[in-house]
């Protein structure tokens, strides 16, 4: 299985912090999965897209938008078997 783990954050602060914030974020939430879980780190992919893709649309603070989720992209990623 490989799962891609997003780092997202609110709209406070430039685009490029809240870029390497929510970078930090994604790769937190890996590092965690690995210890205490025993997740291969191989099977974690981890992106940050700061502030690109808001759950709440606002530019004031709001902790709906401080936040990572993680998708199961083994489909995406998994090479297609061949029928020869």
């Amino acid at each position: 299985e490989t799962f891609l783990i997003e780092g997202h954050t609110d709209a406070v602060g430039t685009p490029e912090a809240n870029l390497a914030l929510s970078d930090r974020r994604a790769e937190a939430v890996a590092e965690a999965l690995t210890n205490a879980f025993g997740i291969p780190p191989e099977n974690l992919t981890t992106q940050g897209y700061g502030e690109e893709y808001l759950k709440v649309d606002t530019s004031a603070p709001n902790r709906e938008n401080r936040r990572v989720a993680i998708r199961r992209i083994t489909s995406l990623v998994a090479p297609v078997a061949s029928n020869n």
